[in-house]
């Protein structure tokens, strides 16, 4: 394949946009220092993995630093990676790391495996170096505190009052050489049950990337996993043109009670951003120039 115009996209989750400046600065920080790796021969991998700790690293959004507290009050991440060429690496329920896309990326790379959890994703991480971190931030621990008071018996009706609380991240980037590659993280949904794991580090669910695109989710976990929306919405792209893949892909997800969000690009480097939750704050660099959900506001 012949040298192609580098692209990137980020989402800072879908389910509303509270505090749109702050969410509109850190998305566009992260963009912008993942398209400076690939304007400077960088791989898409390097680029998704520098965006999305980035994302990580602040405390808006619901990944890494800023990831909201199950119920227990404890704070447990997921992530994933997938490259065009067929990687993936992935960790679940993990505690204690500044970075969980860094840890997937070592799961990928250093393992036979492509999935850890719990536990034995916390000791690979630091067997692997990566230092103890505590994520935990005082608005998340307020908002922890606030949720726990109106909870009660309500909780165990699957969430309904509190499944909107969705934060997570996503990047997808295609380089120069036409290779792409998704990643997302999150901190899951506020008050989970401890041990509940999500879309995000499911292959095809929340993270899928082949030679067609690459798309990362966010939304409601549960019933993103139900529907493989990240692997669907590829499997359309071979079919259709970016925007109409997109719109395929959500509408299935909506029929389907579905409260989902998507972004991805395409082998031509089309940009898909998509969703069905009345908000989802995005961000994208495509031809050398930015666009951002609070442009037009």
């Amino acid at each position: 394949m012949g040298k192609v115009k580098p692209a990137i996209i980020a989402n800072g989750g879908a389910g509303g946009i509270s505090f749109p400046e702050r969410r509109d600065k850190g998305l566009r920080k992260a963009v912008g220092a993942g398209y400076e790796v690939l304007r400077e021969g960088g791989t898409s991998l390097e680029a998704v993995v520098r965006a999305v700790a980035l994302l990580e690293d602040d405390p808006i959004f619901n990944a890494g630093t800023g990831s909201v507290l199950g119920l227990t009050g404890e704070v447990e991440m997921d992530a994933s990676l997938m490259t065009s060429e067929g990687g993936f690496g992935a960790v679940a329920a993990l505690q204690g790391v500044r970075h969980p896309i860094e840890v997937a990326r070592l799961v990928m790379e250093k393992t036979d495996h492509i999935l850890l959890a719990g536990e034995g994703a916390l000791r690979f991480a630091r067997l692997m170096g990566v230092k103890t971190f505590n994520p935990v931030t005082p608005e998340r621990k307020f908002l922890w505190r606030r949720s726990r008071k109106g909870l009660k018996s309500k909780y165990f009706q699957r969430l309904k009052e509190l499944s909107g609380y969705y934060g997570t991240v996503g990047v997808v980037a295609l380089d120069r050489e036409g290779r792409l590659a998704a990643g997302t993280s999150t901190g899951g949904i506020n008050l989970h049950l401890p041990g509940r794991v999500g879309d995000t580090p499911i292959l095809g669910a929340g993270t899928y990337c082949d030679q067609n695109g690459g798309v990362s989710t966010t939304g409601h976990g549960e019933a993103i996993m139900k529907t493989f929306l990240a692997l669907r919405t590829v499997q359309l792209l071979a079919r259709y043109p970016a925007g109409v893949a997109a719109r395929k892909a959500i509408d299935y997800a909506t029929q389907r009670q579905c409260r989902c969000g998507l972004v991805g690009i395409a082998k031509q480097g089309n940009i898909l951003c998509q969703e069905n939750t009345g908000g989802m704050s995005w961000c994208y660099i495509k031809s050398g120039a930015m666009k951002s959900f609070w442009d037009n506001q």
